[in-house]
């Protein structure tokens, strides 16, 4: 399936294994993409200094990574931002004011920094897993100077989090992107942003058409990309939503399912039918 010029891929529950580490044969597939002229983009939820170590250890060059759900893309070697798009200040007061009133655990995102008001468990396990440390201001949390560029809420218990995203979809709908991205995480950016758009505007950039595009994603911040092509991949493992938005299905991030579908229709000879995969 020589037609594809360009692949975006998501890293975490997609690309990365659930012990947050990538396989040789993953890279060594992409890289041989690569060679082939396919240029690969990583579309991740995650911050850019999170993600900019994965896309160096992949060897993509000095290429856009989207981050954020789309609301910033940098250069992966030299780290150089080219597109931040911020909540409107004015609203992301509202929202903090709303999440101090109710007491909720919650994070921002300014300048590709994380910012919490009073650190505990889930700032540690954050942390943990992206590899970032995050800054306790206190009350300040609830005042800052710029605008953020995400606002996450993590939520561990159920009923919680259904309290959570009752509340703010109902009062900020139309103000902001929400998204749901795991079951204890809820996301908040600015309203235009989403991985399709910022893949399509890359892709516009480069000259690249629709369906000369694949992506691969496994949660509902893929749902706009996974959409976007006939070539959408959801991995084995993903949400009910993103199953839906794929044309096609690979194996799990465990198993190495982007590498397998790449190495499959990419690199090889097989041809792939629109809808033949699900």
């Amino acid at each position: 399936m020589n037609l594809i010029k360009l692949i975006a891929i998501d890293l975490d529950d997609t690309l990365l294994h659930d012990d947050i580490s990538l396989s040789e044969y993953t890279r060594d597939t992409l890289r041989k993409a690569m060679q082939k002229g396919v240029r690969i983009v990583i579309a991740t939820g995650r911050m850019f200094q999170a993600a900019r170590p994965w896309g160096q250890a992949i060897g993509l060059g000095d290429v856009p990574m989207i981050c954020y759900t789309g609301s910033l893309t940098g250069l992966c070697e030299s780290g150089r931002l080219i597109r931040d798009v911020r909540i409107e200040r004015q609203t992301a007061l509202a929202i903090l004011e709303t999440i101090r009133e109710h007491g909720w655990y919650a994070q921002t995102y300014i300048d590709d920094e994380i910012y919490v008001a009073h650190r505990d468990e889930r700032t540690d396990e954050y942390e943990r897993q992206c590899g970032v440390k995050a800054h306790e201001v206190g009350d300040d949390f609830y005042h800052p100077k710029k605008a953020p560029t995400k606002i996450l809420l993590c939520e561990h218990d159920e009923e919680k989090m259904k309290e959570i995203e009752k509340v703010l979809r109902e009062t900020y709908s139309g103000e902001v992107g929400q998204v749901k991205s795991k079951p204890y995480f809820f996301e908040m950016n600015n309203k235009e942003c989403s991985k399709g758009k910022a893949v399509a505007s890359l892709a516009k950039e480069w000259g690249i058409a629709m369906e000369e595009i694949m992506t691969f994603g496994n949660g509902n911040n893929d749902v706009s990309m996974l959409s976007m092509t006939p070539w959408g991949f959801a991995v084995a493992n993903a949400s009910k939503s993103a199953k839906e938005a794929a044309g096609h299905e690979t194996l799990s991030n465990n198993e190495d399912g982007v590498a397998k579908a790449v190495e499959k229709y990419v690199l090889g000879e097989r041809e792939l039918e629109i809808g033949n995969e699900k």
